[in-house]
């Protein structure tokens, strides 16, 4: 029999409905996730049940639950950056993250997937991707082979990455977009909506449009050089 991982799920967002719903596809095949917590920081939110899960308290009380595994629900187009001060801060190791795959994804075999992802409904992944821990990918986005998709990186719904694209740490890559073969997206930076991205990105710039242009630029928290 397999064993039944009690999670508690970091993060009382919208994030927390749409990964409960993916645990509850994989449940209905066989039990596999229990969601017995929610910790956030937001002090309105504490004692409310979600989903019958009631929110238990501050993200620091992580460390109280020792036998438990944990999914990182927390992340948007405008926190991406901190992702990693958050992960710092609860000082949990990242091998106690799982990740949470829908069973309609389709996942070549040489894929290597790290710890506390999370693939949504439709996603295709071709053959000897990497994706690092901590990486969300959306609904029906497509990855080409030899891609490699870096640790916090966020790749919304309906996004194309083509073959042997790197995308960086905590890049966020808005719907619709287009990332064509061989390009590298540097640390931190943002794909606007629907952008076609066809040549190389620093890191800490924000691009949008078809063809892609530079908008702005940004500095980088230390963790991102």
């Amino acid at each position: 029999m397999t064993e039944v991982k009690k999670i508690v799920f970091l993060g009382a967002s919208t994030a927390f409905y749409e990964v409960s719903e993916i645990i509850h596809i994989i449940n209905l095949k066989q039990k596999t996730y229990e969601i017995i917590a929610i910790l956030d920081d937001n002090i309105e939110m504490h004692g409310k049940l979600m989903r019958g899960v009631k929110v238990e308290g501050a993200l620091t009380l992580a460390s109280n639950y020792t036998d438990a595994y944990f999914v990182f629900g927390i992340g948007s187009m405008k926190t991406r950056l901190i992702r990693q001060e958050i992960l710092n801060k609860i000082n949990i190791d990242e091998s106690r993250f799982v990740s949470i795959i829908h069973p309609s994804a389709v996942i070549d075999r040489s894929v290597n997937i790290e710890n506390g992802c999370i693939i949504h409904p439709g996603v295709c992944i071709g053959n000897n991707v990497i994706i690092d821990s901590f990486a969300i990918i959306a609904v029906n986005t497509a990855i080409g082979p030899y891609a490699y998709i870096g640790k916090f990186a966020m790749i919304t719904s309906l996004v194309a990455v083509l073959s042997s694209v790197k995308i960086g740490k905590s890049v966020f890559i808005g719907s619709c977009s287009c990332i064509t073969e061989n390009i590298e997206i540097g640390n931190g930076s943002m794909i606007g909506a629907g952008t076609v991205v066809s040549r190389n990105i620093d890191k800490g710039c924000f691009f949008l449009g078809n063809p892609g242009r530079l908008i702005s630029r940004i500095e980088l928290p230390k963790d991102h050089q």
